[in-house]
């Protein structure tokens, strides 16, 4: 009977993971939206059980649902308004590194504009973001739909994640329970350090960058601290090619000493020790692995799985760091020989 119903559970679990598989590849363009919804419900989780001691679930999950709708929203038109504000300046930026390294090397690696583009360059700046935002949205319909299912899967997730998971874990056996327990557990502490310390980071670098630029004299270091603000939130080469640009503007006015004090200061002060710093040790504290490790699943994730990368790299990598941790603690592997002696 025993081996009957091992049988069963068997062949129940292969008809339940076959059916999981299909889900996947048939909504295979959604799963990018799926798993930074995942993630998100996941460092969010903390904040709905308490919310929940409260109030309703139902109502902590709405609140907490609008109120990421409304951050995004906010976070979006701050961020074009700046933009838009400051087009002509802008505009003068990149222009000037245009015409300055014009017959140099660098000119290889900058856009490509006509004099009539250059000469209107607010108004070359402003079509081209439309032709960027219509590019991401050419597909209107389909666009909306995944925002849509972005906010129901966030909301169906803060609700019944919990009870979920749970019953995922009830049948297995005590072994298996604690490693996956264990494995899940480094995994929500990874996403929740993921988002919380990128966050932070932005917010570190933006602040720090508006006194900066005022010391460095430039017109207007707020727009200066937000794009470095902005390019930031770019996992490890935002913030440092935004300090590029700014290094080659100065140097096309020949203002060579602001380019050395951005090289020499800025770069260290606003990305360096942020990067390879305060965003692996605020991680590996996290999540109690190596901080090198950390940056290697986000410099293996982001360049080979795109934006979405920036979760399943590191937490791949912690997955496989605690894997091998259980297997040589249960296994009598190297961790284990080495605490016995």
């Amino acid at each position: 009977m025993d081996l009957f119903q091992a049988g069963e559970d068997q062949q129940l679990l292969l008809l339940i993971g076959a059916i999981f598989i299909t889900c996947v590849l048939v909504f295979w363009p959604l799963m990018t939206v799926c798993i930074w919804s995942a993630a998100i419900a996941t460092a969010l989780m903390p904040f709905h059980k308490w919310l929940s001691g409260i109030v309703k679930p139902s109502v902590s999950v709405t609140f907490i649902t609008v109120w990421v709708l409304l951050v995004l929203l906010l976070v979006l038109s701050i961020s074009a308004s700046i933009v838009y504000g400051n087009i002509d300046q802008i505009g003068t930026m990149v222009a000037s590194l245009v015409h300055g390294f014009k017959n140099t090397g660098v000119s290889a690696f900058l856009p490509t504009f006509t004099e009539e583009q250059l000469t209107h360059m607010p108004d070359t700046l402003v079509q081209l973001m439309l032709q960027s935002l219509l590019s991401l949205t050419s597909n209107v319909m389909q666009s909306l739909i995944s925002i849509i299912i972005f906010f129901l899967s966030l909301s169906m997730l803060l609700y019944y994640g919990e009870q979920m998971w749970n019953t995922l874990l009830r049948r297995l056996t005590p072994g298996i329970f604690s490693a996956v327990h264990k494995m899940a557990e480094i995994s929500t502490n990874t996403i929740y350090a993921l988002i919380i310390v990128q966050i932070s980071a932005a917010i570190i670098s933006f602040l720090l960058a508006i006194p900066f630029f005022a010391v460095l004299g430039v017109e207007n270091p707020f727009l200066f601290a937000t794009l470095i603000g902005l390019a930031m939130l770019i996992p490890l080469i935002g913030a440092q090619v935004m300090l590029l640009i700014f290094i080659l503007y100065f140097m096309s006015h020949g203002d060579t000493g602001s380019a050395l004090i951005t090289l020499l200061v800025g770069y260290p002060l606003l990305s360096g020790w942020i990067d390879f710093w305060y965003r692996p040790v605020m991680m590996g504290q996290r999540v109690a692995i190596p901080p090198v490790m950390m940056m290697i699943g986000i410099l293996a994730g982001v360049p080979f799985m795109g934006i979405v990368g920036f979760i399943v790299g590191p937490v791949l990598v912690a997955l496989a760091v605690t894997g091998y941790k259980i297997f040589a603690g249960e296994t009598g592997g190297p961790a284990k020989r080495s605490h016995q002696n």
